[in-house]
């Protein structure tokens, strides 16, 4: 059994995909683990810009001088860089992945779209922090950081709608390829567990 997590932790939401080879043709199995194995890459990249967001808060809060809050604004719009990265490559390595269900080339693509969706989210976020970057003065500092506090929460508002999407997707996926037949998965965090479906997937009885 293949198990896929992904915690998006800044919109307090989690999701699971639990794929066994049960009831399906072998093709359309394969094709579904090689589906999760590589969805399951992304479980770490929400969470490391939620855990971003709150370390500049913290040291936001605590810094002494100008010079401070612009190197904590270097060291986030750096992070949020890197996941940014992270999603464009998952995304390159979705479009290669070889599929002939056409199902789960459905899947895949609103997964592509999703997973792109996120990368211009943090890149707006990576954009709103460079204002404070820009700072001259401590003078100017109130002004910048209020601005780019309302450039992230544009940004985070579509990391929510876009989080919806990807449970819909994650979902549908475990009814397509028949999660509900495995055997159960680890507990989804705050509590959540795997979605369950009413309905048997395509192929089994």
């Amino acid at each position: 059994m293949l198990t896929v997590r992904r915690r998006l932790g800044v919109v307090s939401a989690s999701a699971v995909i639990a794929l066994l080879a049960v009831g399906c043709g072998e093709s359309k199995v394969s094709q579904c683990n090689r589906l999760a194995e590589i969805v399951n890459k992304a479980q770490g990249f929400m969470p490391a810009f939620e855990s971003n967001i709150q370390a500049f808060s913290a040291n936001a809060a605590q810094v002494k001088s100008l010079d401070d809050i612009k190197s904590a604004a270097d060291q986030y719009v750096e992070a949020v860089n890197g996941v940014v990265s992270d999603l464009d490559a998952l995304s390159v390595e979705l479009n290669s992945t070889q599929l002939d269900d056409e199902q789960l080339i459905s899947y895949r693509d609103r997964y592509i779209e999703m997973v792109e969706g996120f990368s211009g989210a943090l890149t707006e976020a990576s954009s709103a922090m460079s204002i404070v970057q820009d700072v001259e003065t401590e003078a100017d500092l109130p002004a910048k950081i209020e601005e780019s506090q309302q450039q992230t929460v544009q940004a985070v508002q579509q990391i929510q709608e876009l989080s919806v999407e990807e449970s819909t997707i994650i979902n549908e996926v475990n009814t397509y390829c028949g999660a509900e037949g495995a055997e159960p998965a680890p507990a989804a965090p705050e509590g959540e567990a795997a979605p369950e479906s009413e309905a048997a997937p395509e192929g089994e009885e």
